[in-house]
């Protein structure tokens, strides 16, 4: 079999659907996160996505094309301005054997937009649910869904919402019970996460037996792991691989423009980055098309705005920051910093050479940039929520992080 690494470029989409295995029954992909939970209505992290869309599904889904395709919904409409009409799937049920009805869709879905509904927390995806009010069953197989305002926007979000059985009731999912393609297995944090294939599954039983997440945050740790043949993909595999990747008889590299953008998040509300002339600083400071032939070898896509070029409503004649450093450091002057600052820069383990270029550049124009790495994405997301709430001289300066729009609605991304 022939072993396959899937690279994702600057701008960056995220996998699924995988159609490569012949006979084997297992397929192991070697990924650089570990996923956040297992419960679906409690992260914001790509890779928990992907990993728990093998166990839930949605009412609906979108095709490679982007177009949306029905999943546990049979329909849905708007009947009004502000409901929206979902007729459920009738003949489908949860791994351990309940069918499915619209009580556990409209659950779902109150579950994620209701205040407190997830043991006196809120969802962490209740901002993409937009001005959804609450979901409400009329009959076994249907739910009406209320908006506060209307929102056209509904039936492009709905998809990224799992459905789980009604009878988790309002505390934490721990023991995942779906009606996807696979069935939880087993969970072994920062090691592997494992699926077994649904032999009930309502479109048939999936051809792999068994699919294996196994996490390897080391970049060539995972690559050497590819070429070994102890997994049968990887992702996020650095460019200067690629090349030798590529001329690998047994190896085969598919490599797209994706939806995922890269960039310096500031925490406007804590000083110096509550100045607008410090953020146009920073911009003008870092020289980006540098950085791209540096740290990616060319395989990446300037952007003048957080929006994928892929987006919908996305404006190609937005100006880009030019690299300026005299213009950063009058603007620094101006700002009150004519010596510049030090600051504190967060960083994931494996995007620390992307934060050394970014503290090289900046130190041209008086500007220090502390870097501080953690071992993963979710481990520096989790420093700033709790951080969040505190006094701002206590909250965190700034983070180098990367953000999915797999919607590619600017409403996807820009959100909170």
């Amino acid at each position: 079999m022939r072993k396959h690494i899937l690279v994702l470029l600057l701008v960056c989409s995220f996998l699924f659907g995988i159609g490569i295995l012949g006979e084997a029954k297992t397929l192991v992909i070697g990924i650089h996160d570990d996923l956040a939970t297992l419960d679906p209505a409690d992260f914001s992290h790509r890779q928990t996505e992907i990993m728990l869309r093998q166990i839930y599904e949605g009412i609906s889904t979108y095709t490679p094309s982007r177009e949306i395709q029905y999943e546990l919904a049979e329909s849905i409409e708007a009947i009004d301005d502000t409901t929206y009409e979902i007729r459920v799937r009738k003949g489908v049920k949860f791994h351990d054997g309940t069918p499915l009805t619209a009580e556990d869709v409209a659950f779902s879905i109150n579950r994620l937009v209701k205040p407190g509904a997830m043991a006196g927390r809120t969802s962490q995806r209740r901002g993409l649910m937009g001005p959804t009010k609450e979901a409400v069953v009329v009959d076994d197989y249907t739910v009406h869904v209320k908006l506060e305002n209307p929102w056209p926007l509904f039936p492009r979000f709905i998809p990224w919402q799992m459905i789980v059985p009604h009878t988790v009731g309002d505390g934490y999912i721990t023991e995942p019970v779906g009606t996807g393609p696979y069935m939880f297995h087993e969970w072994v944090r920062d090691s592997h996460f494992s699926v077994v294939s649904n032999p009930n599954y309502w479109r048939g039983k999936p051809d792999i037996d068994r699919v294996v997440f196994r996490v390897i945050g080391d970049e060539s740790a995972r690559v050497s792991a590819l070429r070994a043949g102890e997994i049968d993909i990887a992702t996020k595999v650095p460019v200067h691989e690629i090349a030798a990747l590529e001329a690998a008889p047994n190896i085969d590299v598919l490599s797209v423009l994706g939806t995922r953008s890269y960039f310096l998040e500031m925490n406007v509300n804590k000083p110096p980055f509550n100045d607008v002339r410090v953020r146009q600083a920073m911009n003008y400071a870092v020289d980006i098309n540098t950085l791209i032939e540096v740290l990616y070898e060319g395989m990446a896509t300037r952007i003048p705005f957080v929006l994928s070029p892929q987006a919908f409503a996305y404006h190609d004649g937005l100006q880009f920051f030019e690299y300026n450093p005299e213009k950063a450091m009058q603007l620094l002057a101006e700002a009150g910093y004519p010596n510049g600052f030090e600051f504190e820069l967060d960083v994931v383990d494996t995007h620390r050479s992307r934060a050394e270029i970014y503290q090289a550049m900046l130190s041209v124009v008086g500007i220090n940039a502390k870097i501080r790495t953690w071992p993963t994405v979710s481990a520096m997301r989790d420093a700033w929520m709790q951080a969040k709430n505190k006094p701002v001289h206590e909250q965190r300066d700034a983070l180098l992080t990367d953000w999915g729009n797999a919607s590619l609605d600017p409403f996807d991304i820009l959100i909170p």
